[in-house]
């Protein structure tokens, strides 16, 4: 079987993480795919290890007509009979497929994004309705988003279904003992140093915090595009020595094992990867209850400190109750590698189902 996936870049972000994931534990399972992975472009620190594991090539041409053609060359050379487009714009390629190969959004963000004014939603929205027809079916990541594209009509609910990431294997507990951690008694965040992410909303939270706890200290593992920002903020409120922006690491595990608990004030989600991660390694976690992942994986909070968005002072007092008024664990086995590949496989036999 041959099976092709569409990607953007190989930048170090969650949809590239999770792609490298299901490639590589679907050759686990079947080594007899023939896995072949096309970029628009070849950028990103991902690109060595996604070529390690698979056929990695990158489009030609500066615009969309000279990537369709570009593209229709390497699909009359992989001929493949499955395709994945990792973000659902890639989806706008879905033409030069014929009928006879089966096509696959997978979908891991809202349809809708609060930091969009109304009419880019709404475009989002048509466009995403338009295109999602063309193919064979959704997959979504959470059951949050698969209801959120289900209610707003962007796909019929038999074409759409609900496979959790590839998330957990025995790397990621080896790995979580490979390095010592220079911090104690902290709080960690992980994730790119993006308006997504909340940072903004994390200086008010410890802001207000540092009140009643003067000592708390939040590393961020982590880079992007708002660290100037970010540094300046936590400058000008005098929080140097409580929110510590680390940087990127290849291995951010003992960072999470090492801490008090994982912090996640986003504004919004599809799966946090990271919360999956933390709650396996036995992590107490806080998060916002943003669209869409943390209710679902916290089930409304019983195995995690649930917020609602932008409530600092609930975010700070939950902080406080981390030591003394634990969550239970949570049983983690529906985010192995292996049991989303398997879904992904049954997936390839059935095609869509809902």
């Amino acid at each position: 079987m041959n099976i092709l996936f569409l990607m953007e870049d190989f930048e170090m972000g969650g949809v590239e993480n999770v792609t490298l994931r299901l490639i590589s534990g679907l050759l686990d399972i079947s080594p007899n795919y023939n896995i072949s992975v096309i970029g628009l472009r070849t950028d990103g620190v991902l690109f060595r290890q996604f070529d390690s594991v698979s056929n990695v090539t990158s489009l030609t041409g500066n615009n969309f007509f000279q990537q369709c053609k570009s593209l229709k060359k390497n699909i009359d050379e992989i001929v493949p009979d499955i395709v994945f487009f990792t973000k659902g714009g890639l989806s706008r390629f879905s033409f030069l497929f014929g009928s006879n190969i089966k096509t696959y959004v997978v979908q891991h963000v809202p349809i809708a994004l609060p930091r969009n004014r109304l009419h880019l939603n709404f475009l989002r929205r048509l466009f995403a309705t338009f295109l999602y027809r063309t193919v064979t079916g959704v997959v979504c990541v959470s059951d949050g988003i698969k209801d959120d594209l289900i209610a707003k009509k962007v796909v019929p609910e038999e074409r759409v279904t609900r496979i959790y990431n590839p998330v957990l294997d025995d790397k990621l507990f080896k790995l979580s003992k490979e390095v010592s951690v220079e911090y104690s008694d902290y709080f960690v965040c992980i994730g790119r140093l993006h308006f997504q992410k909340g940072y903004d909303f994390l200086i008010e939270i410890v802001k207000y915090h540092k009140r009643f706890n003067p000592n708390v200290k939040v590393v961020i593992i982590g880079d992007g595009p708002l660290r100037s920002c970010l540094e300046q903020k936590i400058k000008d409120f005098d929080l140097e020595d409580n929110i510590l922006l680390h940087g990127e690491v290849p291995n951010p595990f003992p960072y999470i094992k090492n801490s008090k608990a994982l912090l996640l004030p986003s504004r919004w989600e599809g799966l946090p990867t990271v919360l999956v991660e933390a709650l396996a390694l036995k992590k107490q976690v806080i998060s916002f209850d943003c669209p869409y992942g943390p209710k679902e994986l916290t089930c409304g909070g019983r195995y995690g400190f649930l917020v609602d968005s932008a409530d600092y002072r609930n975010f700070s007092a939950a902080m406080s109750d981390v030591n003394h008024s634990p969550k239970p664990e949570l049983d983690v086995s529906e985010f192995l590698i292996s049991s989303s590949c398997l879904n992904y496989i049954s997936l390839f036999s059935e095609g869509s189902h809902g």
